[in-house]
């Protein structure tokens, strides 16, 4: 792994925004759909001013260094979203964005760990936040005459009183966001981000993609991952290219918008870019300023690959690999790989390494197969509150991802399966254990197994596999609704399989792959 640049990595956000803003003041920064239904276009020096007017809007309604303010907007709010986590890092605090999918179980579990000073939301989601964490107070982006008893308009940064930021030390190891990921239990985890970490993301991740300052990167990431933030927003900030952050956007939409803005790069999930290939053969629309397409999250399959050749001929596909808890920076398969290393998901990204490890953590040679391990500047500190778990994920200042895989003789990663049994629904990540945890709730169902399934769109789907009580015939259609109540949309079964016993091996352990080979042979 390469020596890690230190000029960059000791700044904190809004000093590496302040440089931007005093190289090229009035080059592009954001552009950005509000909540009002208009696109915010800024300049690196008008997304400072922003940044320092949120700072002293927060400060004015009595929030403080080190406090924590949840975000839960979708991106058609995405102004809001980003002007907001700016804020909260100028003035000291950590922002925490929230996943507007979430059930209540979930979001509040959420709440209760971050124990947000604040959450910034709408008017229609105050009551429920308001149930599932009262001490919360709201700032509420769209406040009128019928907000909430305590909610607050959020200090719409254009209104603030001119005037300096709140004074606060500089420190690059501070802790910034808390994103949240799915894992091998029922409970989400907050993943833990710092300055530094935020900044080695957006380094490694831009400069693996190939963006600079003439680029606009589009993509329309949900603000709650961290493809939202430490991908989307640091991979442009620290090249110093201008991101186009999508609102909620059909395909069309999407093509529409690169065509107004002009976006250089587009990034997106593999289901993602096959639907803007499919819809731009349906219609007119002009694409001629693109020159690169990244996708990660999943597998591009070959034919997508070579039609967006056929379409687009003049655009290089990028893929890129990683994970929430590595910032998300991990690999990359550039232009020029991508028939000759087909099926890997590339090398070291720059100042990354990768490593497979076997089971007692010593480190595998190339062609052996194991435990795939992200070193680099963008690797969490470890999980917010949940000192076991970071014991076990991160070791030496590496993430052990779960995923299986190994390296070739070349150094390319191949990817082989994934050990934490995550399903990977169209690039959103979903644990398995967490959707048969809801299963077990429901009276008829006595054992129950998720796995994922072929989709040839999304990737992957949710399957699930259940066993009644004896002499109970389930209504599938009612423990579906139970599961509506309890779990995001995406993570809902759509495929079911009933089964007199689920298949164990000797020790009890449930054989999930013949239950996928069960569900590939048509059965469920």
């Amino acid at each position: 792994m390469s020596d890690t640049p230190p000029d960059l990595l000791l700044l904190t956000v809004p000093q590496l925004l302040e440089r931007r803003a005093a190289e090229t003041p009035h080059r592009i920064a954001l552009s950005a759909q509000s909540r009002g239904g208009w696109r915010d276009r800024l300049s690196y020096a008008q997304l400072v001013e922003r940044m320092n007017a949120m700072a002293r809007g927060f400060a004015r309604l009595d929030l403080r260094e080190g406090d924590r303010i949840g975000v839960l907007l979708t991106n058609d709010a995405g102004r809001e979203c980003i002007l907001t986590a700016l804020g909260a890092l100028r003035l000291g605090a950590a922002v925490a964005p929230l996943n507007t999918r979430s059930s209540d179980e979930e979001l509040g579990h959420a709440l209760a760990l971050v124990e947000p000073a604040a959450v910034v939301t709408t008017t229609a989601s105050a009551a429920r936040i308001a149930a599932l964490w009262p001490a919360a107070r709201l700032f509420l982006v769209d406040a009128g005459t019928d907000a909430p008893a305590g909610a607050v308009r959020w200090p719409e940064p254009v209104e603030e009183a001119a005037g300096a930021p709140p004074p606060v030390a500089d420190d690059p190891d501070r802790l910034t966001c808390l994103l949240f990921t799915s894992g091998t239990t029922a409970r989400s985890k907050a993943v833990m981000h710092t300055h530094r970490t935020m900044i080695g993301a957006g380094l490694c991740c831009g400069t693996a993609l190939g963006l600079g300052p003439g680029d606009l990167y589009q993509g329309g990431w949900p603000f709650f991952t961290s493809s939202g933030l430490n991908l989307g927003c640091m991979a442009s900030w620290t090249t110093g290219a201008g991101l186009v952050f999508e609102g909620v956007l059909d395909n069309a939409g999407r093509l529409r918008l690169i065509a107004a803005e002009r976006s250089t790069f587009y990034h997106g999930v593999p289901s993602v870019v096959h639907f803007m290939i499919e819809e731009y053969a349906r219609g007119q629309y002009d694409v001629a300023s693109l020159r690169r397409v990244g996708y990660g999250g999943s597998a591009m399959p070959a034919e997508v690959i070579q039609r967006l050749g056929e379409r687009w001929p003049r655009v290089e596909p990028v893929q890129i690999y990683g994970m929430t808890e590595s910032g998300p920076a991990g690999t990359v398969l550039p232009p020029e790989d991508r028939w000759r290393k087909y099926g890997s998901i590339g090398v070291p990204m720059p100042w990354c390494a990768v490593s497979i490890l076997d089971e007692a953590g010593f480190a595998l040679g190339p062609g052996e197969t194991g435990e795939i391990a992200i070193h680099g500047p963008g690797v969490s500190p470890g999980y917010f509150r949940n000192p076991e778990a970071t014991a076990a994920a991160f070791v030496g200042g590496a993430i052990r991802t779960g995923d299986v895989g190994h390296l070739d003789e070349d150094g390319y990663l191949f990817f082989t399966d994934r050990r934490k049994d995550i399903i990977n629904r169209g690039g959103l990540k979903i644990a398995s254990v967490a959707v048969e945890h809801v299963l077990y709730q429901h009276p008829a169902v006595r054992e129950a197994a998720v796995v994922a399934v072929p989709h040839r769109d999304l990737g992957e789907d949710v399957a699930a596999c259940i066993v009644p009580p004896p002499g109970v015939s389930p209504d599938l259609s009612d423990i579906a609704a139970f599961c509506a109540g309890r779990l995001a949309d995406y993570e809902r079964p759509r495929r079911w399989l009933v089964l007199d016993e689920l298949p164990k091996n000797p020790m009890g352990k449930v054989l999930k792959t013949e239950l996928r080979a069960l569900l590939e042979r048509g059965a469920g």
